[in-house]
């Protein structure tokens, strides 16, 4: 079961200085709500949406709290979350109509050596090939290699006061966001990292992109 905490809480005082703080969270299942120091839970809410999506949010009396919580959340901090959806390319032998059970290592081959000889005798026999072979073939040869895929990545930016380790980077990591339409058994891959500021008070960006369906490579960029 996972549970996310979502950015942009909302903040608020009113004539008489009372402080108010709303969280909210998206998962899988319903949020608990995080233990704030010194603050008074007033109300939580907890709604369930399309595609099995459950909503849940809680707000506090912030008066007289300290910044800091335990919980679902984590840390305490304002987190911003930004998705950049664009296209990459791959090569065209990776394509689920060329890939395993379809096509297997030793037809890709035979296909990319007729590549090498197009033109000449022997060449691909339509009784003994395989369409999808065949189909293989006729794009290559026409100089197709690649094909786009959509590519999603995700951008987690907040405040710390020190600069974190970047040894995950090039590393399977999980940002801690949800998105609904994340392919099956799809993960993130960490790649990049920075920070900005001054001693002691950084904004720190965090990206990861997201996988097709089945996930990062474990081999090449497990932990």
């Amino acid at each position: 079961m996972a549970v996310y905490v979502q950015p942009g809480r909302t903040e608020s005082t009113d004539k008489n200085g009372k402080k108010t703080l709303t969280i909210s969270y998206v998962g899988d299942t319903a949020a608990t709500a995080p233990a704030i120091n010194n603050a008074t839970l007033l109300s939580q809410t907890v709604v369930s949406a399309e595609a099995g999506i459950i909503n849940s949010s809680f707000q506090y009396d912030m008066t007289m709290a300290t910044a800091s919580s335990s919980g679902n959340s984590g840390s305490f901090s304002s987190v911003g979350i930004e998705f950049v959806g664009s296209m990459r390319t791959v090569p065209i032998e990776a394509h689920p109509n060329f890939a395993e059970p379809n096509l297997y290592a030793s037809d890709i081959k035979k296909v990319k050596d007729a590549v090498q000889t197009a033109g000449q005798s022997p060449t691909f026999d339509d009784t003994t090939d395989s369409a999808r072979a065949i189909s293989l073939y006729e794009y290559l040869v026409s100089g197709v290699e690649s094909y786009y895929v959509p590519s999603v990545i995700v951008r987690k930016t907040y405040n710390s006061s020190s600069i974190p380790s970047g040894n995950k980077l090039g590393k399977i990591a999980d940002p801690g966001v949800y998105y609904a339409a994340k392919p099956t058994n799809a993960t993130w891959l960490f790649i990049n990292l920075s920070a900005r500021g001054q001693s002691g008070s950084y904004v720190i960006t965090e990206e990861y992109e997201l996988s097709g369906q089945g996930g990062w490579d474990t081999y090449l960029y497990g932990a």
